[in-house]
């Protein structure tokens, strides 16, 4: 096993789109409900492009909503090609909504002139199963080639549940671990098929940050015999950004956001790639619910959502 630190640091719209009139509320949002006969989805536009409610119909949400600062949801940053000050911006500016079908929704951010990035989220929720797609845009506003990689950020209640993914399928294994983060603390586990964090185990210190090279694709948070399952697909032989992780995991304290609630987070990489004036760089993100996931074993949860 290689063990790296790292520091931490164009699409046309459908005919058929309309600006939707139909906003509801949700823990303080307003926003716009995408539902199934499974599953149902909460976006909103303002203050930031964000989903933040994804759950099996009548069941739990496991996205972290809080209105003091802007960790919370699903949201989109970027690597160029490390994590900087503007990382965040594209997805701090306010969007615009539009109705692309009966369950998708097209979010527009401002651009945003600090990064020379504009965000767009296009969002689907499947016609039956609880499955909702995300696509990812970032459209290089400046008059110069950028080299980029998307990144998904999914923020989870860290109250009772666990993150989950498999390592890669070849024989090469590399765990990535951020400074300040013990390897050997209680709450990450480091098994034969699986990498894991325990997010109801505080960290010892004020966070902890893990990650690995998986070419699987997908990373999960586990909690009441329920799995979200993110899955970007993974890119052979592409350069990936910070050390090569396709997929990390991040918890908190309530230290670290001056005692508001602490959070942590499951996350997809894109690779990084040449991105033209004008054009965007996509991404695509399937989000998955899975029920009857039974039992607190890491290495066997690895082989029921590779099944999946």
């Amino acid at each position: 096993m290689r063990i790296i630190c790292c520091l931490l640091l164009l699409s046309t719209l459908p005919l058929n789109a309309q600006t939707p009139t139909d906003t509801e509320q949700y823990q303080g949002f307003s926003g716009y409900w995408l539902k199934n006969n499974r599953a149902e989805a909460f976006a909103i536009a303002t203050p930031y492009p964000r989903i933040i409610a994804f759950r099996l119909k009548g069941g739990e949400n496991p996205l972290h909503v809080n209105r003091n600062y802007e960790y919370f949801g699903i949201r989109t940053w970027f690597f160029e090609p490390t994590q900087n000050s503007q990382s965040g911006m594209p997805a701090l500016q306010p969007a615009t909504a539009e109705r692309t079908g009966k369950r998708s929704l097209r979010l527009v951010a401002a651009p945003d002139d600090s990064s020379g990035l504009q965000l767009t989220m296009e969002i689907t929720l499947d016609a039956e199963n609880p499955v909702l797609t995300i696509r990812h845009g970032l459209k290089n506003m400046r008059n110069e080639k950028r080299r980029i990689a998307a990144w998904a950020l999914n923020v989870i209640r860290p109250d009772h549940g666990v993150g989950v993914t498999p390592w890669r399928t070849d024989q090469r294994r590399t765990f990535l671990i951020w400074p300040d983060t013990n390897p050997n603390e209680v709450g990450i586990h480091l098994g034969p098929k699986a990498l894991a964090m325990d997010y109801r185990i505080l960290p010892q210190n004020r966070w902890q940050k893990i990650g690995t090279d998986s070419n699987a694709g997908w990373i999960a948070y586990i909690w009441n015999e329920t799995a979200l399952k993110s899955t970007v697909a993974h890119v052979a032989n592409a350069e990936y950004p910070e050390g090569g992780g396709t997929v990390t995991m991040f918890n908190s304290t309530s230290e670290v956001f001056d005692g508001n609630p602490r959070f942590g987070e499951i996350e997809n990489v894109g690779p990084l790639s040449d991105l033209m004036p004008g054009n965007t760089l996509w991404m695509e993100q399937e989000l998955q619910l899975i029920s009857g996931i039974e039992g607190d074993d890491p290495e066997r949860w690895v082989e029921v959502l590779n099944a999946e």
